[in-house]
């Protein structure tokens, strides 16, 4: 009875992955805490510590230790633990926080972010140990594109509902919305020097960039695990370039390029495997296809002059007057300067919002939030990790690629292991231009990937 608890919590969090728009504290007590509470992060929660319970996340088949299994080589566990030491060495640089802010509010900020930083490694560690074998891992792909399809239906009623609105759409955001503390974003594509009469999909994601970030995080999974080989998988294909491309999010376009450039070199050099390689004709073809079509329209209905407005969108990632553009490069250029104030240890973690208007150009002040981040995950490891930090995410990465790569030596057709290092791949990415890393997904692509590596069935392409 516990097992199936278990598994309908975890499919329930699965399926609730993009509903980071939704407070769960704010619908329960009617009143904004300060403290949204994902759903996805809740049940994730809930279902460790059943989990925990009965010993299921200690150990896995066998005896195996969580923190050493076959296949990986050293525990990557480890890397998790270094992870948080490097983060409480950063408590090091809250000395140089501005005389303006209190230590009180310094130190609780520090302890606050190292607790959700530890809650979010933590659940990189339940699908990483969970999911093994052939049924586990169909369960996983079920509820994901179940989680997916939703999204597409939320996405096309955002989208009618823009050009002839009937209420529907707000009355569902009262609840996809509850969490204002996330809601933000333009919901109008912004091309030139204004707003054009085009919306941006968000799904139930509040920003169309965090649903750009989910659907790159998606689609290896269903194309290229070689779990789902039903003709429907085409077809959602087609609705996630479409979902995608209303994001007109350019920092996920251009991670969805560096994963098909990547899927397109392994396809290459796995050009002699067998037919249940990548097929041309039922997935790339019916992409392309359906982005084209969605371009011919726009050109038809809106005029000949929108059929380049994808390319002038990322065209506009260069403009000098994009404040989208100049928020992400005033936000390095703070980052950059707080790292060199403390290079060693950083400026503590999650303390560059109090560094900010100090270090920031005064054109910069007007390019913020209320609470400013510094838009690219690496930079802000650096700034607020320093070096140490640094050396360890540095570290793990480069460990990870090359057991990933060893993974995939000889695999001729799809797996689980290049569906995870693609997504991983694509999400960071797009993590390049933004530093919202309390997304569920982002760790769950990081767990889904560990769990490839160390599944020896899926390894084998049992």
């Amino acid at each position: 009875m516990l097992d199936r608890l278990i598994r309908f919590i975890y499919a329930a969090a699965l399926f609730t992955l993009p509903w980071v728009g939704m407070g769960v504290m704010t619908l329960v007590t009617g009143r904004d805490l300060g403290a949204g509470l994902q759903p996805a992060w809740l049940l994730l929660a809930l279902g460790c510590l059943l989990g925990l319970s009965r010993a299921r996340l200690i150990h896995v088949a066998g005896g195996v230790s969580v923190l050493r299994t076959p296949g990986v080589g050293r525990p990557w566990g480890l890397w998790l633990l270094v992870a948080l030491a490097a983060v409480i060495v950063s408590a090091l640089g809250l000395s140089l926080a501005p005389s303006g802010v209190e230590a009180k509010t310094v130190g609780l900020r520090w302890v606050k972010q190292v607790v959700q930083l530890a809650v979010m490694l933590a659940f990189v560690v339940c699908p990483a140990v969970w999911t093994r074998g052939p049924g586990r891992w169909r369960f996983t792909l079920r509820w994901l594109t179940a989680g997916l399809i939703f999204q597409l239906g939320y996405g096309l009623l955002q989208a009618v509902e823009y050009f002839h609105p009937v209420g529907l759409l707000a009355w569902l955001e009262i609840f996809f919305t509850s969490n204002p503390a996330i809601l933000s974003g333009s919901a109008e594509l912004y091309v030139g020097d204004g707003f054009l009469p085009i919306p941006r999909l968000r799904g139930t994601m509040c920003e169309p960039l965090f649903l750009g970030n989910y659907l790159i995080f998606l689609w290896p999974w269903l194309m290229c695990s070689g779990l789902l080989r039903r003709r429907w998988v085409s077809w959602l294909a087609v609705g996630m370039g479409l979902l995608l491309l209303g994001t007109w999010a350019r920092g996920a376009w251009l991670a969805a390029l560096g994963q098909a450039a990547l899927w397109g070199l392994w396809h290459w050099r796995a050009r002699g495997g067998s037919a249940a390689g990548l097929s041309l004709k039922r997935t790339v073809l019916p992409v392309l296809g359906g982005l084209g079509l969605l371009i011919l329209l726009v050109g038809v209905f809106g005029g000949g002059d929108k059929l380049l407005l994808p390319w002038e969108r990322l065209l506009q990632a260069f403009s000098r007057h994009d404040w989208s553009t100049l928020t992400r490069l005033y936000s390095m250029q703070a980052a950059w300067r707080a790292f060199l104030l403390s290079p060693l240890v950083g400026v503590g973690w999650g303390q560059f919002a109090f560094h900010f208007p100090l270090l920031v150009d005064p054109m910069g002040l007007q390019s913020q939030f209320s609470w400013p981040v510094v838009n690219n995950m690496p930079l802000k490891i650096l700034c607020e990790m320093g070096g140490v930090g640094f050396g360890v995410f540095l570290g793990f990465s480069l460990w990870l690629g090359r057991r990933t790569l060893q993974a995939l030596q000889g695999v001729r057709v799809p797996s689980p292991v290049l569906a995870g290092a693609l997504s991983l791949v694509g999400v960071w990415i797009q993590l390049l231009t933004f530093s919202q890393y309390n997304l569920a997904h982002i760790w769950l692509a990081l767990g889904l990937l560990v769990a490839a590596l160390c599944d020896k069935t899926v390894r084998e392409g049992d």
